[in-house]
């Protein structure tokens, strides 16, 4: 659903913080920019490396999270129980089926991720950091997932997964190439793959507030032009649905760098909120979701209002220490939940009973997730990017 929810979750530790060094208010607003964003970029006071964001860990768990339950609980798409799960689970069936904006709140979290892993580097090493981060997991979710479509129980009303669709979602270009995912929640990756070809323009150009904020207001205004351009390639570059969480994301970083609200972000992420609520009608008719407008309103409104409380460091005493762990396992955990754990709850809910499958499947799922951070991730990342090397020649460490 991409964040890395990422779909796709990065992992990224946070610049020092802009409260750590008042700005002087009568020196020129550029130089203030240029001379604050030096100082953090370099680690603030010289303290050391700076804080991790430990809160966005724990919060991309939480997004996979509600994913997970949307799709076992809510009733869209495959069933995997015998009954419905309204009757099995009432008061939890009407909470997930907002589940789904953990998609949103994925890409939210990816705006403001994205640019700060991107601040600063070359476009090589941006895209190396991008493929050693997504594709790894990746490849392992979709071998599994194909195994399990062809060797494990299967599930009524799902279509069978050929050789050949397998070998073209390991690109994750199948989209594009109208072929079918192996796995539906694949389709947010390749939302967060045309994010980073958008976003690529900033790193090519270099970051700075000024060109970061301009691609804000741009891919804004594009977006809102771009469905009645009859230009389909233009509508599939900018994505009118999903570009307002994106820029919304770009808009707290922005803020989270400069310490404090400028005019001009809250300004951008106004617009961002506005365009949200207007498009998120068709995201609730296109996705199948026929709930409460305002109850989903509601909620990402409370996402915009967390990730200001993260821009302006009021989260940032949240240190607890399962949090990176958190983050760790919330990408394969979105990745794989639905095609194996589905195949479980239908093989095995009637002689479990309901709440022991659910749990179950939930707690085996989150220890798969671990072993394919430990066994599968660290491994493979490490052999791809001593093949991949650096643009410069030099091992590229990997911040992700």
């Amino acid at each position: 659903m991409p964040d890395e929810l990422t779909i796709a979750g990065d992992r990224v530790p946070v610049t020092a913080e802009a409260s750590q060094a008042a700005p002087d208010r009568t020196r020129p607003r550029r130089m203030l920019w240029k001379a604050g964003t030096s100082a953090r970029a370099a680690g603030g006071t010289g303290t050391g490396r700076a804080p991790r964001i430990m809160v966005l860990d724990g919060l991309r768990l939480l997004a996979a999270l509600s994913v997970v339950l949307f799709h076992f609980l809510a009733g869209y798409g495959t069933i995997p129980w015998q009954r419905t799960a309204g009757e099995l689970f009432p008061a939890l069936h009407r909470i997930a089926q907002f589940g789904w904006l953990g998609v949103a709140f994925f890409f939210m979290i990816s705006g403001f991720v994205i640019c700060m892993s991107g601040w600063g580097k070359s476009l090589g090493h941006f895209w190396q950091g991008r493929v050693l981060r997504l594709f790894p997991l990746y490849w392992a979710a979709v071998v599994l997932s194909s195994a399990a479509a062809r060797l494990g129980p299967h599930v009524p009303g799902e279509p069978k997964v050929t050789f050949g669709q397998m070998l073209t979602n390991l690109t994750m270009l199948n989209e594009p190439l109208g072929v079918h995912h192996i796995d539906n929640v694949y389709w947010t990756l390749w939302v967060e793959l045309r994010f980073y070809l958008l976003f690529s323009l900033v790193v090519l150009l270099g970051s700075g507030y000024r060109r970061v904020a301009t691609f804000c207001w741009v891919w804004a205004l594009g977006s809102v032009m771009a469905p009645a351009s009859g230009i389909p390639l233009l509508e599939q570059l900018l994505m009118p649905r999903w570009a307002p969480f994106f820029i919304a994301g770009i808009a707290f970083y922005l803020v989270r760098r400069a310490g404090r609200l400028e005019a001009e972000t809250v300004g951008i992420l106004a617009l961002s909120w506005l365009l949200m609520q207007h498009r998120l009608p068709e995201i609730m008719a296109g996705e199948g979701h026929g709930i409460n407008w305002k109850v989903c309103l509601t909620a990402v409104t409370a996402m915009y209002l967390v990730m200001g409380l993260i821009a302006l460091g009021k989260l940032d005493r949240i240190q607890w220490r399962w949090l990176p762990v958190a983050g760790a396992i919330s990408y394969p955990l979105y990745l794989v939940h639905q095609s194996l754990g589905v195949r479980v709850i239908w093989r095995w809910n009637e002689q479990w009973g309901a709440w022991p499958t659910l749990l179950g499947v939930i707690a085996g799922l989150v220890l798969l997730s671990w072993l394919l951070h430990r066994v599968v991730e660290r491994p493979l990342t490490r052999l791809l990017r001593r093949a991949m090397g650096s643009p410069g020649g030099q091992p590229q460490k990997l911040v992700a």
